[in-house]
């Protein structure tokens, strides 16, 4: 059941009208114009700038406090100096301001605690929400807000993925990238150093939120882990909740405190309370990105019985060595039956139909029946391709070059569509190669149309990704089942 502040949650990523306090024509160092991005966002309601200095701002009536806009304002975003926030504040009268973004830095991150206190008490006698200090606030691709000056670049990306983060400079990296590594966002939040508004409060908002399918947080710092372990337990039977968690070493612990002012507790009670409840926890952007990637609604999670295609022996091996240590991962023997049908496709010289199988370079002779025969087999319920992007420099023909990448597309998508995940491991090992960047566009092109989950990296990068993903799919299914955490 929702809370009432979930409910008005709503309102903040779908506002009818925004100020933004510091408001000017001009966007200076260290200083952001969140006024010219809410207008390239094409934000549908009113924008109110708010600066005593400026009659109008970017063609817009500007004003000299939030006070003196005509009716309420759903949302503000404060981008003055730390020592003004107070007297914004102040000059705002009881229930105009719904929620407010304070984007300074200054506070207790930096040990000014009796600001912040002073700050959060000014917004309690006015009904105000707070989000921040210190943090670059949201972006909603539904409401059309962003909080940064690219952000209009990727609002007509449908999204379905949430992002809470004590990191503004993470949330911003995420959703800039997300679009070109398959991953679309819905909503995001920076929060800095939650004074008011927590992860906790979103993280129910989100949890309850239909729009969104997959959540996402960077946290330095939990204040009620309970709570937050209790949000979880709740929310990942019927979404995933991937969890990057910063400050895990003693240096890290010491820049979350400057960072956010947060202090972070034991990270292995943490990582084994999150695994209890089946969250997913993360140790990097990369890996959040390739776990968020694989995640995507459209895609059916792995499972933890692989079967690995990858020409090479020497590929084999390290495959074998990488996943096959993961202790929730298994490369389980084919049966008999699809052992005889892969020899009967492929020649006996240079290829392996054990697990990983090893096709060749005549594998693509026989793709679909390739593909047909090991997704077939019952012993597994995940394939994973690893697909060389040099490869394709070895069809010298272009036309023949596109008509193939759309083959093994079509074909990726047949299995998938018959209920076994099938994963692409696309690799580049010539990095920064024009016409192998090239390749790679027009092979990602085509697994996207065709709804294929691909992932990038190493062996030693995808395995822990696959068996994390594995684990969360198992868990869902033994609550499913009515099953309890271990």
């Amino acid at each position: 059941m929702q809370s009432t502040l979930t409910k008005e949650l709503d309102r903040l990523f779908h506002p009818a009208s925004m100020a933004h306090v510091g408001a000017s024509d001009r966007e200076n160092v260290g200083r952001f114009n969140f006024t010219e991005y809410f207008l390239k966002m094409k934000f549908p309601g009113r924008i109110y700038p708010v600066n005593p200095k400026y009659q109008e701002v970017l063609g817009l009536p500007c004003y000299p406090t939030l006070a003196d806009i005509p009716g309420e304002v759903d949302l503000a975003y404060i981008s003055v100096p730390a020592a003004l926030s107070v007297k914004v504040l102040q000059d705002c009268p009881p229930g105009k301001l719904r929620f407010a973004v304070i984007h300074t830095s200054g506070y207790g991150e930096i040990g000014k605690e009796d600001l912040e206190q002073e700050l959060l008490q000014e917004a309690r006698q006015r009904g105000i929400r707070l989000i921040g200090p210190n943090c670059m606030g949201i972006y909603s691709q539904e409401g059309r807000i962003g909080c940064w000056r690219s952000h209009h670049e990727i609002v007509e990306h449908k999204g379905s993925v949430g992002f809470i983060s004590q990191s503004g400079g993470h949330a911003l990296d995420l959703l800039q990238g997300g679009p070109d590594s398959d991953i679309f966002f819905n909503k995001a939040v920076s929060l800095g150093n939650q004074l008011d508004l927590s992860i906790n409060d979103f993280l129910e908002y989100m949890g309850a939120d239909p729009a969104i399918r997959v959540i996402g947080a960077y946290i330095e710092d939990v204040r009620d882990g309970r709570k937050f372990t209790e949000l979880v337990r709740r929310i990942t039977p019927e979404k995933p909740v991937i969890v990057w968690k910063g400050g895990i070493t003693a240096r890290g612990k010491a820049a979350a405190i400057t960072h956010t002012g947060s202090l972070a507790g034991n990270e292995r009670i943490f990582a084994s309370a999150l695994q209890q409840v089946g969250g997913i926890l993360v140790t990097s952007l990369e890996e959040f990105r390739r776990v968020a990637r694989l995640l995507q609604p459209e895609y059916m999670p792995a499972g933890r019985l692989l079967a690995v295609l990858s020409p090479g022996g020497g590929n084999t091996v390290s495959i074998c060595d990488h996943f096959a240590s993961r202790p929730f991962l298994s490369l389980p023997r084919l049966t008999p039956e699809t052992e005889r049908r892969l020899r009967q496709l492929l020649p006996e010289e240079n290829v392996d139909v054990a697990n990983p199988v090893d096709p060749g370079a005549t594998g693509l002779a026989h793709f679909r029946e390739l593909l047909d025969a090991v997704a077939g087999d019952p012993n597994i319920d995940t394939l994973l391709f690893v697909l060389h992007v040099e490869f394709m420099e070895e069809i010298k023909d272009e036309n023949m070059r596109f008509a193939v990448s759309r083959m093994m597309a079509k074909e990726f998508g047949r299995i998938n569509s018959k209920g076994k995940p099938m994963i692409i491991l696309l690799r580049q090992l010539r990095q920064n190669h024009e016409r192998l960047d090239s390749y790679r566009r027009l092979v990602l092109k085509d697994l996207h149309e065709r709804g294929v989950p691909w992932v990038d990296g190493g062996f030693e990068d995808i395995a822990p990704v696959i068996e994390k993903i594995a684990m969360w799919r198992t868990y869902r299914e033994r609550m499913a089942k009515g099953g309890t955490e271990q």
